[in-house]
């Protein structure tokens, strides 16, 4: 069988592709790539929830993640420290604070939808998702709006997994340290003037005695900003494209309301933003015929799971009316996208006002550019008319 590539998540159609492992090799390993995948909605289910047996700590999250990370952020660490890690943000990014970014974020939908309208034409990503992931995860975090969008460039390179000669920084690395740099000195400035935003709430909340230490601050608000941006982006991106790929999907919803958020979950299963997060087995685990040994790089391949007809009848179908849809979109078990509640509200309130305001939706293929990153599937560039 062809062995897995890290480029496929990032082909026009990988689902071909991911159904022939699924069917003939569910436990597979890639050589070229030196990375196991599993590709079943069971296993990758089991996988992640069973943090025992299955480690984020041991390898990290990412493919080949950066050594830098491994043990330093809320998807790289196993419990204890996940589990007070995480309470502590909890603590920080409560219901209450998504509650006070609605108005924002229906007053920034409502404006950005009727400049699309405007214009005709936009590029969704420059004009649409990065105005609205600068407005609504900067204000959380007290980045201002102008600095936000040029971190973008960092943002989009810290997801990259390429290689250097020469001891050269690898674009990854320099995006990290240039992100680490200026939130620390950001969280800084939050210790001496605090402010309404998470980065100074991270910084007051405390367990017992114990607080997180600014590095935990820096790298955990790194980890929000980079996945929220990247995740929310290609969430966003995929949607556009797949109401473009099914007219009759955008005329149900232009035409019940109602159903947005059926739509919004059904893309997230149709066309995950995150394809997949590596964890790494704590002992050697015997699947469909072969041992993953302990400290392998194994791949849950979320993309493929949510496509896995074990579980979902008719998975290629984008079907509004699922019933029981128990993607793996925003993950499973203790590293549940902490975000989910505000992805949703913000892909719901965006989208709601965008087919409001449209009279047709329609993209461009052959201007179109996709993400070349192994763990996210999205689009870098998506002209858009409504």
């Amino acid at each position: 069988m062809t062995p897995y590539r890290l480029t496929l998540v990032s082909e026009d159609d990988p689902y071909p592709a991911y159904r022939a492992l699924r069917d003939r090799d569910p436990a597979h390993y890639s050589p070229p790539e030196r990375i196991w995948v599993l590709t079943r909605y069971h296993d990758v289910a089991n996988g992640l929830r069973d943090w025992r047996t299955w480690s984020s700590g041991r390898r990290g999250n990412l493919i080949n993640d950066m050594p830098a990370r491994i043990g330093r952020t809320l998807g790289t660490t196993d419990p204890p420290s996940h589990r007070f890690a995480r309470g502590l943000v909890e603590q920080a990014f409560t219901r209450a604070t998504l509650a006070g970014l609605v108005p924002r974020i229906a007053r920034l939908s409502r404006e950005l939808a009727a400049k699309a309208r405007e214009a005709g034409s936009s590029e969704v990503v420059a004009q649409i998702s990065a105005p609205l992931n600068a407005e609504i995860l900067g204000s959380m975090f007290g980045v201002p709006r102008g600095d936000f969008l040029l971190l973008r460039r960092w943002l989009d390179d810290f997801f990259l997994r390429s290689s250097t000669t020469n001891g050269a920084e690898a674009p990854q690395e320099r995006a990290m340290r240039k992100l680490n740099e200026y939130l620390d000195a950001l969280a800084s400035e939050r210790l001496k003037r605090p402010s309404e935003d998470l980065i100074s709430a991270m910084q007051a909340v405390q367990s017992g005695q114990q607080r997180l230490t600014r590095e935990q601050v820096v790298v955990t608000t790194m980890t929000f900003l980079t996945a929220g941006f990247e995740s929310t982006n290609n969430l966003f991106t995929n949607l556009a494209h797949a109401l473009a790929l099914h007219p009759g999907v955008y005329r149900q919803i232009k035409d019940e309301p109602g159903l947005m958020g059926a739509f919004i979950e059904e893309g997230m299963r149709w066309d995950a933003a995150a394809q997949g997060f590596v964890r790494c087995p704590t002992r050697d685990v015997r699947m469909h015929g072969t041992t993953i040994p302990e400290g392998a790089q194994v791949l849950m391949h979320i993309g493929s799971a949510n496509r896995d007809e074990r579980k979902f009848p008719d998975p290629d179908r984008f079907r509004l009316r699922r019933r029981r849809n128990q993607h793996l979109g925003l993950g499973k078990g203790i590293h549940f996208c902490v975000g989910a509640p505000l992805a949703r509200q913000m892909a719901g309130s965006l989208f709601s006002e965008l087919v409001a305001a449209s009279g047709r939706w329609e993209v461009d293929l052959l201007r179109a550019r996709r993400v070349a990153t192994p763990n996210f599937r999205g689009f870098c560039k998506l002209p858009l008319s409504i």
